[in-house]
């Protein structure tokens, strides 16, 4: 008999009550419900509220487990917000580290498929993930990468200058920060005074540099 505990090979459950787990078929389904007394933050307020008003299962995919999908029916409650002055009467409770809000897969593998898509893109992601047992399709992992929020931008310290051929005699330029390798912005042509003027208002001295660059 093993004696490893559902909580270590699913951390994200431990903050549910796990019914049952069922492993006869092709998916592996856990079945669990949150705790009925404990508080949750209202979505609209941020308030805490008991005051249950029903349940209901949401089915969220989980990554893969033994090389079989996991498929997690979690019971939650639908709650009362006592605040008065709030506009949200009723609100659905979160489990933080396993559900989002209109999300259908668990914040593990939300990221798992984000990172794919990042790397690999749309066709090349989802067959790699269909490898990882989880069944998207191209445009499916390409709307997810979409949706990824870019990063801050930040005055860069080192800058990249590139300057291509895009057919014939059009050229583009792009600026890379050079210390993060994310691109900043890219235009047609290849004229000195255009990035001069981009950079420090027109100076000779960016002009000449990247003469020196083309």
């Amino acid at each position: 008999m093993c004696s490893v505990e559902l909580s270590y090979l699913l951390p994200h459950l431990a903050g549910v009550l796990v019914l049952s787990v069922d492993g006869s078929g092709p998916v592996v389904v856990v079945r669990a419900r949150t705790r009925s007394f404990t508080p949750a933050s209202c979505t609209g307020c941020g308030r805490p509220s008991g005051w249950c008003h029903s349940r209901y299962v949401r089915r969220l995919t989980d990554a893969s487990l033994g090389g079989r999908p996991v498929l997690i029916e979690l019971s939650v409650r639908r709650l009362y917000c006592e605040n008065a002055a709030c506009a949200k009467l009723t609100f659905v409770e979160q489990v933080p580290g396993l559900t989002v809000r209109y999300q259908r897969r668990t914040p593990l593998l939300q990221h798992m498929v984000e990172a794919v898509g990042v790397l690999l893109a749309g066709r090349g992601g989802a067959r790699m993930l269909k490898v990882l047992h989880v069944g998207l399709s191209r445009c499916t992992v390409l709307s997810q990468l979409m949706r990824i929020p870019l990063p801050p931008l930040q005055t860069p310290r080192v800058l990249g200058v590139d300057a291509f051929v895009l057919y014939r005699d059009t050229y583009g330029t792009l600026l890379v920060d050079a210390t993060t390798r994310l691109p900043l912005t890219l235009w047609e042509g290849r004229d000195a005074e255009q990035l001069a003027r981009s950079l420090i208002g027109g100076r000779q001295s960016a002009a000449k540099a990247f003469d020196t660059v083309r």
